[in-house]
Formats: structure tokens, sequence, C-alpha cells
């Protein structure tokens, strides 16, 4: 986790879900991220990383959480993007009574 006062650049939300359960919510996910950031230590000593940018970023495994194997995990339509943490997605229709799309992870 980042201390206080971090500030975390724009994170795009993925949404999945395991065609042997059918879980949307519980996800074990392995990511491998590049950043780069301005760390500034206060005269106390205390650190603060300031203007983190993810240079590149890639999701190393998904497993699911219920079931316990990741053979069954499908992408569903890009979330919003969103700054810092906030919320996601819900995943369900959209106004036209459309479902998110899905594609297979390897």
């Amino acid at each position: 986790m980042f201390p206080p006062g971090s500030t975390v650049g724009t994170v795009s939300i993925t949404r999945y879900r395991c065609t042997a359960c059918g879980n949307l919510t519980r996800f074990d996910v392995v990511t491998t991220r590049t950043t780069r950031a301005f760390n500034h230590f206060t005269v106390g000593g205390d650190l603060e990383v300031e203007e983190e940018e993810v240079l590149a970023e890639s999701v190393d495994e998904v497993c699911c959480r219920w079931c316990g194997h990741g053979r069954g995990i499908e992408v569903l339509a890009d979330g919003p993007e969103i700054a810092d943490g906030g919320g996601a997605d819900s995943g369900s229709a959209d106004a036209a009574g459309n479902s998110p799309q899905r594609s297979p992870v390897n």
C-alpha cells in the first residue's frame, strides 16, 4: 500500500468471471508493474510518494478464489478508469439491456 499523501495515476479496472463456478467478485490477481515516482522524504524522515506514473503493467495470473483454479476465467468488458482506488463498474447490463462482453484469459 502507498503511504498517505501518495498519488497514483489513473488505473483501469478489469472485471473477471469464473466460467466454472460463476464467481464475479473474488479473484487472486498477480500483477507486475513498472513505475516511476518522486520520493519525497520529510525532514523527520517520513516518506511521501508523489507523482507516481505506471510505465508498464501486466497481469501474470488470475485464479478464482471460490473454486481455486484459473482455467475458466473470462475478462468482462473494460470497466471505467478510476483514480486512487475509487469504485468499480458493477459489470451488469447497460441501459439498453446489453450484457458485458467477455473474452477468455490465458
